[in-house]
């Protein structure tokens, strides 16, 4: 599991360190020797070791000054220096280069066996806490994917996302609380974001999270909480199913809305004060009825507009642009443009309407 560097310029040393270290039972699974400093920097350029046990004391690169070196080339792993009585100032100068242990010559194993556990029990510690991050920050993205799947009413692709949580738990072999602690939050963000989107229906269905919530405290296996996670996309996804056939109703007054308001600055959140809907989940609906986003079909209706008022000399261009929206002649040509290829006047002159 972890891998160790022994460095000293002795090598009966070396060899007694290797052989009277109890290295495989703290989970040292690999022991490398270096003679000198210059091998030892050899060596763990070569191969990231867990701990690099050190001599202070040896010829042409001293240890102090491997040390350093390591550190420079970006070793972060642990260290421990072998130093004599009398070498006692530079292992206090090994303290600034991240030294937290040392042990004096002649060497105690049982001392040096006590000082490796505790190490090794360190890098354990370091590894759950790099697991929990890298499994919290996974869990956090497949909790924002199904609720994006609910709001959208895509059953496989919530299960999807359920799989992936899972196997990040497994991957990262997270305690079956880090999993209940992830299916938690997801309950009480579907609940944040159903309530978000429309109030007055959460309030209709909210004895069921509190179900479901009371059930996860109850969760004891894997299985549980896999089931529970499905039962919260069930549901979510039908709420939005039933409470969207309302506001599929209002979805068809959308069109005709934008398009009597485009000489206005229309925003998503304007429009979805108008249709008593959340701009969040508006967005997401919007996307999936017209297959564009909401600035998407608003510039594309701009332009339309702009062209079929540009089919005639009825109006000045710079009138059409504020018409569609613009409020000077730049910006409605550019964006114009971008569109079409064209600017204003020249499409006007393509098509013979001077």
């Amino acid at each position: 599991m972890y891998k160790v560097l022994i460095v000293d310029d002795e090598a009966m040393i070396r060899e007694d360190l290797k052989d009277f270290v109890k290295w495989e039972a703290a989970g040292f699974t690999e022991a490398r020797l270096a003679g000198s400093g210059q091998a030892a920097l050899q060596a763990a350029a070569e191969t990231d070791f867990d701990l690099v046990l050190a001599d202070i004391n040896m010829p042409r690169m001293n240890g102090l000054v491997m040390i350093r070196k390591l550190r420079e080339s970006g070793y972060k792993g642990h260290i421990v220096v072998i130093t004599a009585y009398g070498e006692f100032e530079y292992a206090q100068q090994a303290i600034t280069l991240g030294v937290k242990d040392y042990i004096l010559k002649p060497i105690d194993f049982r001392e040096m066996n006590v000082i490796v556990r505790r190490i090794a029990e360190q890098l354990r510690e370091e590894t759950r806490t790099v697991r929990q991050q890298l499994f919290a920050g996974e869990a956090e993205k497949a909790s924002a994917e199904l609720l994006v799947a609910a709001a959208m009413q895509r059953r496989e692709r919530a299960e999807e996302a359920i799989e992936t949580l899972f196997a990040a738990w497994e991957r990262q072999r997270q305690p079956l609380s880090a999993v209940l602690s992830a299916l938690r939050q997801s309950i009480v963000q579907a609940e944040a974001q159903l309530n978000g989107h429309n109030p007055a229906y959460y309030a209709s269905k909210q004895s069921v999270f509190l179900e479901l919530l009371h059930r996860q405290a109850a969760c004891a296996t894997e299985q549980d909480a896999r089931l529970l996670f499905r039962q919260l996309a069930a549901h979510m996804i039908d709420c939005y199913e039933e409470a969207g056939t309302e506001e599929r109703g209002s979805f068809s007054q959308l069109k005709p809305l934008i398009k009597a308001h485009l000489g206005e600055e229309i925003s998503l959140e304007w429009l979805a004060q108008r249709v008593h809907i959340s701009a969040n989940y508006l967005s997401v609906v919007f996307k999936k009825e017209t297959g564009e986003n909401f600035n998407e079909f608003v510039m594309r209706e701009r332009m339309m507009s702009a062209r079929e008022l540009l089919g005639s000399q009825e109006h000045r261009i710079i009138d059409i642009g504020v018409k569609v929206g613009y409020a000077n002649y730049r910006s409605f040509s550019r964006a114009f443009k971008n569109f079409f290829g064209l600017s204003p006047s020249e499409f006007r002159d393509q098509h013979g309407c001077r």
